[in-house]
């Protein structure tokens, strides 16, 4: 009995022991300095990709689009409005709702350049307005996705059809939040 009453003791410590040994230390706390303070904030961190993400190359020496025009929030938008701004080129696979894979390469820019040339750069969700009176669900931007996000002038090197441009969310690997024929991003 004595033995059993030693054995439920150490058993006891042993469970003790292990959980101390798994609990989470507590963060450290830096202590702020006067310095620190005093300094200008800087800009943060750019966002890790995720796991997978397709690539991004810049493409902006390689690239020159012919007269464009879309609006944003009913804005018009043209090659002038985003002169300066990088042009960017994505490959993504994507999946359609009948579950066949394809391939495509979008050229174009970062929708946190256009918004920002429209004049709503702090809008975080945004809808697609198609040519034939589509539009899709509202697309929450991110600091994970927004590098990701493209307002594509051409696909696979083609422009779209009468004048009309893409939403590539190039994260997405379903194309049911991809957009072609937008005339039009309602920015919220």
């Amino acid at each position: 009995m004595k033995l059993s009453k030693i054995l439920a003791l150490v058993l006891a410590l042993a469970m003790v022991f292990t959980f101390a040994a798994c609990a989470k230390a507590p963060a450290a706390v830096d202590e702020p300095t006067t310095e620190a303070a005093t300094e200008a904030p800087t800009e943060a961190e750019p966002v890790a990709a995720p796991e997978g993400a397709p690539e991004i190359k810049d493409a902006t020496e390689k690239i020159t689009f012919a007269d464009f025009s879309f609006k944003v929030n009913g804005k018009e938008i043209t090659n002038k409005d985003l002169e300066g701004c990088s042009i960017y080129k994505i490959t993504v696979e994507t999946v359609n709702s009948k579950g066949t894979a394809s391939e495509a390469t979008y050229g174009g820019y970062a929708i946190k350049d256009v918004l920002k040339a429209a004049g709503c750069a702090d809008a975080t969700k945004i809808t697609a307005v198609c040519s034939d009176g589509y539009e899709g669900d509202a697309y929450t931007i991110t600091d994970v996705n927004a590098p990701y996000c493209l307002l594509a002038i051409e696909k696979d090197k083609e422009t779209g059809e009468e004048g009309t441009v893409w939403f590539a969310p190039c994260l997405e690997e379903t194309s049911q939040a991809y957009a072609k024929l937008v005339v039009e991003i309602v920015a919220e």
